[in-house]
Parts: structure tokens; sequence; C-alpha cells
């Protein structure tokens, strides 16, 4: 098996592809041989095939012509099964490709699977009785993160070198983190959700995860795209919503451990602000304690509870049987609230965009923490603040980066970038820039 090939990431495979070094075909059948592998010992994959890549064309456009892509199980590939990890929809084929599917398809790329998640994609475990627990590559009996555990792990394993999830409240981020990858959450209506499996219609996002900061921004510029049958899509090309400026302030959250960050999180935070200030940024520190993460936590669950009642509501009738005692726990607190309840919620999702606005006038980005704690055992308790530092950005809308923390800890974490709406390249940039100055390159876990 030919590891260091596995462990390079996708741009380096579309370079060689490019030179003839290998062909398309060589490197599925590669990663294909890989998964069957170590995909037992870590359960990131729930279907695979084989793609038959087509030989190498050089049109344009043909981005990731014959790159293999892992995708959340709550996304529709044509020719696969969407159970956004339920027991409700095993079997239900996907008639047609996601808008950002098709879009990516278009460029060439290739699907060589499902990827496991937390059921319904409402928790940050990916434990999932259905379909089994994702372990943590860097772990075996440890969270990946959730709810796209799987799709993170795929990556953080080397099976594949990209995969998409879905961010609800921090579902690509966490994962990212807990699994020492890169991971973006795009600003709101910038990437379709259209053709995936609803969880929160006002925080939903689909986003990249991958080896490199590169690769995040290779995949975003074909997912990212407008979609008239997606409500929420917007047009960015059409409106004036984001202009780069010379402000280099980076806003860095005081008081770290009052946020309920881990003292070993926070302290590998604190050495890793020098790499921003080598590249020309001048950190300010502000009070996020003024921000209620608690009610924000309880309001976009309950949303979410609302909105999958809405979603799954045939098969709650029908075979409530079939959801997990977690999931029917979830779904049935709606019934004890009132509309008046969910339309409180949604004035304190309200209460992050003006929050956002605010800390926007003092600096370009927010840096902080992407989780507070590193990945724990699956015998251990949930902390139930474990999205609070990811979640900011999708109550606002905003774009967030996942980047990896440099530490010498066993087990990784992350830091974030959140930027105003539609500053996503500039994200994008200073992640690319970020990973050349510090030299970053993702080494991948023995998994022998």
């Amino acid at each position: 098996m030919d590891m260091a090939l596995l462990s390079q990431d996708v741009s380096t495979h579309i370079a060689l592809i490019k030179d003839k070094q290998i062909s398309a075909q060589e490197l599925a059948e590669l990663q294909y041989r890989y998964i069957q592998r170590v995909n037992p010992k870590i359960n990131a994959f729930l279907q695979t095939a084989l793609p038959k890549c087509a030989p190498q064309e050089t049109r344009t456009g043909s981005v990731f012509q014959g790159i293999c892509i892992g995708v959340k199980d709550n996304i529709d590939v044509k020719g696969f099964a969407t159970t956004a990890g339920m027991a409700t929809r095993i079997g239900r084929q996907a008639k047609q490709d996601a808008f950002v599917i098709n879009r990516l398809r278009q460029t060439g790329a290739q699907f060589i699977g499902k990827l496991n998640m937390h059921e319904g994609a409402l928790g940050a475990t990916n434990q999932n009785e259905h379909f089994g627990d994702c372990h943590n590559p860097h772990k075996h009996g440890y969270t990946p993160g959730g709810s796209s555990g799987g799709s993170a792990a795929a990556v953080a394993s080397g099976m594949v070198g990209l995969s998409l999830g879905t961010d609800t409240m921090g579902s690509v981020r966490i994962p990212a983190a807990y699994c020492g990858i890169f991971g973006f959450k795009p600003s709101r209506g910038a990437v379709s959700n259209h053709g995936s499996v609803t969880c929160s219609r006002v925080m939903d996002n689909i986003g990249p995860m991958a080896r490199s900061a590169k690769d995040l921004t290779l995949a975003i510029s074909v997912m990212k795209a407008f979609d008239e049958s997606c409500a929420a899509s917007i047009d960015f090309k059409a409106i004036d919503c984001f202009t780069a400026s010379d402000n280099k302030v980076l806003l860095v959250p005081e008081n770290l451990e009052g946020l309920g960050v881990s003292s070993d999180i926070a302290a590998d935070f604190s050495a890793n602000l020098s790499a921003f200030t080598d590249l020309g940024y001048t950190l300010q520190y502000f009070d996020f304690s003024d921000y209620d993460f608690a009610a924000a936590r309880r309001a976009g669950l309950l949303l979410c509870e609302a909105d999958m009642r809405v979603e799954h509501q045939e098969d709650w009738l029908n075979q409530p049987q079939k959801f997990s005692e977690y999931m029917r726990g979830m779904l049935s607190y709606i019934e004890r609230k009132t509309p008046m309840d969910i339309m409180q919620s949604e004035r304190v999702l309200d209460n992050a965009k003006i929050f956002a606005r605010q800390l926007f006038k003092q600096g370009c980005a927010i840096l902080m923490p992407t989780v507070l704690q590193r990945a724990f055992s699956f015998a251990q308790p949930v902390p139930a603040n474990q999205a609070d530092l990811t979640s900011f950005a999708n109550q606002a809308g905003l774009p967030a980066v996942s980047l990896p923390m440099l530490s010498d800890n066993i087990l990784p974490a992350g830091m974030q970038i959140v930027g105003p709406l539609g500053s996503d390249n500039q994200l994008l940039d200073l992640a690319e820039r970020w990973q050349e100055h510090t030299q970053f390159r993702y080494i991948l876990p023995s998994l022998d």
C-alpha cells in the first residue's frame, strides 16, 4: 500500500494525474483497497463503490478530473441511498444528485461512497446505534466529532483526500478539529443545500473537509454558486456583500477559560497566535462573555427539533419505533413548546448577527479555538457546551474555517477564523497563507 501517495492532499493528487505520474483510475483503486482495509476499524464509510474514472480530459473546468470524494450520508448522490444516519431511511435511493454534487461531477469528480454521521445530523459525537459508532483515527474508542464524523475520519485516515459534510452548529468544524484536518463552513446562502436532508433551514451549510487549506479553496471554487431552486441561495456576485480592505486586525476572545475552554486547548491556542502576527496581523482582544451562549444553544436546538419534525413527519407518524431513544427524546421535546417559543428562538439567533456586526467594526475576522476540548472517549459524557464557539457562525450566517493547531499533544485540536458575510475567499486565502508560513503538513496516523 503506497501510504506516501495516500497521505498527499488533493492538490498534489491532481498535479500527479495531470503530469501522468499516476492515472485517476489507479489512484481510485488504491483508495478503494485502503478503504476495504481500514474502514472496518473506523467505520467511516457506510456505502462504497469503486468508480470507473474516465480518461483524463483537458477541457476547461476539469478541476477534479478523476478525484474521488466521500459524501456525508445526508447529501444526495445518485446511485447511493441517502440515510441521514437514520433507520427510517435505509434503502432510500437518491433519484438525482444534490446541487453541489452535480457541480463537482461537472468538473470530473467521482464519488466513492457515503459517510457515517450522527443520527439525523443532530449531535456532535457520531455515535449511531443504527450504523455503528465512527471512531477517531487518532485514537480508537474516541469520538471523531459530529455530526460529520465519518467525513472527517475518512480524510484524516487517508481513505479519501476530500469529503463533504454539513455544518448546522459546527458539524464540519468540530470533527475537523478533533481529527486534525481543515474544515470550512461557507457564508449562509453561498453554497446550495438543495438535495440534502434538513436539520435546520436557517443554520444548515454544506462544507468541505480536507488535509490542506488549498484543497478547501479548490472545493469551494466549484461548490459556491447561485441555485434558483434553493430558497436560501444568494447570488453573491450580484450584491456588494464584502469588499476586501487593508484591515489586518484579528479579534481574539479574552479569558478563554471563562468561556469553558480547557486549559490545554487555551495553552495551544496561545502558542499558535504568533503565526498570525508573523503574517502581519494585529491581535485585539474582546469580551465574548457578553454573548449568551447558553440561550443561543437552547434556541438553536429548538429550531433544529422543529425543522426535523417537519422533515421526518411521515416517518415519525408511521414508523416511530425506528427512531433511537435519543432521537425520540429530542424530537418529542418540541411538543411541549409553543409557536411563540419558536419565534423567540429565532430572535435569539438575530442577536448573533447584531453582535457580529459590532465586532467587525473593530477587526476583519475573529480568531478563536474551534472546540473547547479535545476528542473524548465514547464512555465519557458529552459536554453540553461542545458547540458553543462553532455555533456562533451558524447563528449569524458567517463563513468560518477551522485549521489544525500546531501542538505536541497526541490528540489534535483546531482553531477557527470567522469572517463577515461574503468573506469566504479571504478566509480561505488566510488559511492557505497560514499553512504556507507554518509549513504544516498533515501526517496520517498509524492504523495497523
